[in-house]
């Protein structure tokens, strides 16, 4: 399991688009980093419209076999990290304050 998570996390901070088995479906990262952005009192909320990018968020977790809080913060950081936006200076500290609310939440 814990190769499955390694591969996991260095695919998605090589910026790949290639989804772990468990998950169906890729989410634009830039929409899911909008959307946690709102979510997290940086602007508007998104309403239903973010549903699906908030569920993909959520969904991106590391199990060990018991649920790994960290590792999950770094998947989840990392998957952020793949919209240029989140790159940029300006936004790092709203990047740093989603994960820390919402980056091990299981």
């Amino acid at each position: 399991m814990k190769l499955r998570a390694l591969f996991a996390t260095i695919a998605l901070g090589a910026g790949s688009l290639i989804c772990a088995p468990t998950h169906a479906q890729s989410v634009d990262p830039c929409a899911v980093y909008t959307c946690m952005a709102g979510i997290s009192g940086a602007g508007a909320s998104g309403g239903p419209a973010c549903t699906p990018a908030t569920t993909y968020f959520f969904s991106l977790q590391i199990w060990d076999p018991y649920f790994d809080a960290s590792a999950t913060s770094a998947l989840r950081r990392s998957y952020l990290m793949t919209c240029p936006g989140a790159q940029v200076a300006t936004n790092a500290a709203l990047l740093d304050a989603i994960i820390t609310e919402w980056g091990s939440v299981p």
